[in-house]
């Protein structure tokens, strides 16, 4: 008799929604800052068919769908939710949505290339920045808040690949530096450091496993293997720092601490010339549980890469589980004191039962966190029974000074209606009332990021 295996990450508000929809003036409560004029976005993936849904499905696969939310002059003018599809089918990126040179880009990583999405969400193309991108992107690029510069570093999911790419484009969306990074074993690049002078590339112990590949080719996926990756015993866990700019050549190597990290919360030189970089860190993943990052629970680490030692020192600087790290981006790339995330707690760790222990699991959301660095104060947010959310954002009010002088916007979801809601937060004191909710006309499947993205952004 065989058993059935069950796929937390197809059930619940991580199964997804069957179709679009278009709502005008959404319902709220409170008041909306009138400053907030723009449009908050999010992604995620929406498997749709037997091929993304079957045995063989994961978390971070699956056709990428855009939720977006039209704020202007203190109204909620519409919510709309959009399958992302590019110039052929198999371009829909699940994964990041954000804007840079005028558009609205959505992302995904392991070879996947960028979709140019128009302001209203109605109209998708492909974009490769003229062929600099034909080999993918990745989910989640730096962007420098002076120059207006993106940094990236790309990988290719496919066996033999054997470099990273490093690619730069400009405030108007021009590539203007790529160059190859040697590596071995394919690893799995899903985030980046950038300071005001450096770039930090990670390649950490889990790579392309050519057993899951050998299954996929074979039309016989096993639990997980839709995103081929594992966790590595034999791989080096390692940083590698150069120049913004730079070349392989100009590439220093250090050894990490053995983990995996999916999220940098931020990066900053440090007048010894050292480089901090605060970072989400889990012991393993996809090494008990391949379905999604269900090992275990991940840790804020303060990594502090010392070159004149060449080493890489660890200090944990938060006993609490969070996860989709956020700064004011003003701050990246220099000093920030306030991270806000999206907190997993002690029961977000859910997994099936006994049978299929090593095979099921989920990764749970959980209520808000505003982290101190400074002073390591926490503070936190809960929406409420059953209610819980994932990455927050961060909107600088105009004119503001202070690091934390903004609002906290983020999706919430209501286990208890099965609906949600778009909740506005004080930054600078998250432990207080929202400033305003607004409610969705429907559920938003628990995706991975998004941003606020200002009217003056895209032109729209």
């Amino acid at each position: 008799m065989t058993t059935s295996i069950r796929n937390p990450y197809l059930e619940g508000n991580f199964a997804p929604v069957s179709d679009e929809v278009s709502v005008d003036d959404l319902p709220l409560t409170g008041t909306l800052p009138s400053e907030l004029n723009g449009r908050y976005l999010r992604i995620g993936p929406n498997p749709t068919g037997s091929d993304e849904t079957g045995s063989g499905h994961h978390w971070f696969v699956g056709r990428g769908m855009v939720h977006g939310i039209r704020l202007r002059d203190g109204r909620a003018e519409w919510y709309r939710n959009r399958f992302v599809h590019g110039d052929v089918p198999e371009d829909s990126p699940n994964t990041n949505i954000l804007a840079q040179g005028g558009r609205l880009l959505a992302l995904v990583e392991g070879g996947g290339a960028p979709v140019s999405i128009a302001p209203d969400l109605n109209r998708m193309s492909t974009w490769d920045v003229g062929g600099a991108l034909q080999d993918g992107f990745t989910a989640h690029p730096k962007i420098d808040p002076v120059t207006g510069e993106m940094h990236a570093i790309n990988y290719l999911i496919r066996p033999g690949a054997d470099h990273l790419r490093y690619v730069v484009l400009d405030a108007t969306g021009k590539a203007t530096h790529t160059a190859e990074l040697p590596v071995s074993g394919v690893p799995m690049v899903h985030d980046m450091a950038m300071t005001a002078t450096r770039v930090v590339v990670l390649d950490l112990p889990v790579t392309l496993s050519m057993d899951a590949v050998g299954r996929l080719e074979a039309g016989a996926p096993e639990n997980g293997d839709a995103l081929p990756m594992r966790w590595n015993e034999e791989h080096p866990s390692r940083v590698g720092v150069l120049p913004r700019g730079g070349t392989a050549d100009q590439m220093t190597w250090f050894d990490a601490p053995r983990c995996y990290v999916f999220h940098v919360l931020n990066a900053y030189d440090a007048p010894d010339g050292s480089i901090v970089m605060d970072v989400v860190r889990y012991d393993t993943v996809f090494r008990d549980s391949f379905r999604g990052p269900a090992d275990g629970l991940p840790a804020l680490a303060r990594w502090t890469i010392a070159p004149d030692r060449g080493t890489v020192s660890e200090q944990i600087i938060s006993d609490r589980s969070v996860e989709w790290p956020r700064i004011n981006p003003q701050r990246a790339g220099r000093s920030h004191r306030y991270g806000w995330f999206g907190a997993t707690g002690p029961d977000s760790l859910r997994l099936s039962d006994d049978v299929n222990r090593d095979l099921g699991g989920s990764f749970e959301p959980g209520p808000l966190v505003k982290f101190d660095t400074t002073t390591g104060e926490a503070s936190t947010h809960h929406f409420g029974t059953g209610r819980v959310t994932q990455e927050p954002t961060f909107v600088a009010r105009p004119g503001a000074e202070a690091e934390d002088d903004g609002w906290i916007l983020s999706v919430v979801h209501d286990g208890n209606t099965d609906r949600s809601e778009l909740v506005v937060l004080d930054a600078a004191d998250v432990t207080a009332a929202p400033v305003a909710r607004v409610r969705l006309p429907r559920r938003v499947p628990f995706g991975f990021h998004g941003n606020w993205v200002a009217d003056n952004e895209i032109g729209a």
